[in-house]
C-alpha cells in the first residue's frame, strides 16, 4: 500500500549555501525537523501528526527539543527534531516538516529515506513592519518545478522570494 507523500519545506537560503541538487524521482536521505510555528511556510506544507515523544536532545544554539516518531499516516515511522515533551508522552501536532543539512538539527536525528514526487518553489510577497521585511501570509504562491539545481533568484526590487521549496516526499522503508 502507497501512502500519500509527506510534505517537506527545503529552505532556499540552506539549499544555495550548501544543497546537494535534487529533482522529481530522485531518491534522498535527509534529517528533518518539525516546527509548530505558524508562520512557517505555505499551507500547503502543514500537517496534523500523532507521534510520541522520545528522549529530551539539545539542538544548535542551545534550543532544547525531543526526538518525536510519527505514529500513522504518510509520516509513519518518521523520526524528527521537534518541540519539548516528556519521554514517552503521545502528543498530536499541527506545524510542518523541513529539511536540514546545516547542522540546525542535532546528528542524532536519523535520516528518512524518500523518493521526491513533486517539486514547488514557493514564492511570497514582503511587507515591511518597521525596517524589517516579514513574509505576508497572504500572497503564497506554489509553483511547479521539476528540479532545484541552482539558487533561485528573487523577482523584481526583492519585494517577492523564494524562501522555501515544497517538496512532496514518498516516504521508503528502508528494509
Amino acid at each position: 500500500m502507497t501512502m500519500d507523500p509527506l510534505p517537506v519545506l527545503v529552505e532556499e537560503w540552506q539549499f544555495t549555501c550548501c544543497g546537494d541538487p535534487f529533482a522529481i524521482g530522485d531518491l534522498v536521505r535527509w534529517r528533518l525537523s518539525f516546527s509548530g510555528d505558524g508562520d512557517l511556510g505555505p499551507n500547503a506544507a502543514r500537517v496534523t501528526v500523532d507521534a510520541v515523544a522520545g528522549p529530551s536532545i539539545q539542538g544548535e544554539h542551545r534550543r532544547a527539543g525531543s526526538l518525536l516518531t510519527v505514529q500513522h499516516g504518510a509520516a509513519a515511522g518518521v523520526t524528527a527534531f521537534g518541540p519539548p515533551h516528556a519521554a514517552g508522552t503521545a502528543v498530536r501536532l499541527t506545524g510542518a516538516f523541513a529539511e536540514d543539512h546545516h547542522d540546525l538539527v542535532p546528528d542524532v536525528v536519523p535520516l528518512v529515506l524518500g523518493r521526491i514526487a513533486r517539486i514547488r518553489a514557493a514564492r511570497v510577497a514582503y511587507e515591511a513592519h518597521g525596517r524589517v521585511m516579514v513574509p505576508d501570509p497572504a500572497t503564497w504562491e506554489l509553483d511547479d518545478i521539476t528540479s532545484v539545481t541552482d539558487h533561485v533568484p528573487e523577482t523584481g526590487d526583492g519585494a517577492v522570494g523564494t524562501p522555501y521549496f515544497l517538496v512532496d516526499l514518498q516516504v521508503v522503508d528502508p528494509t
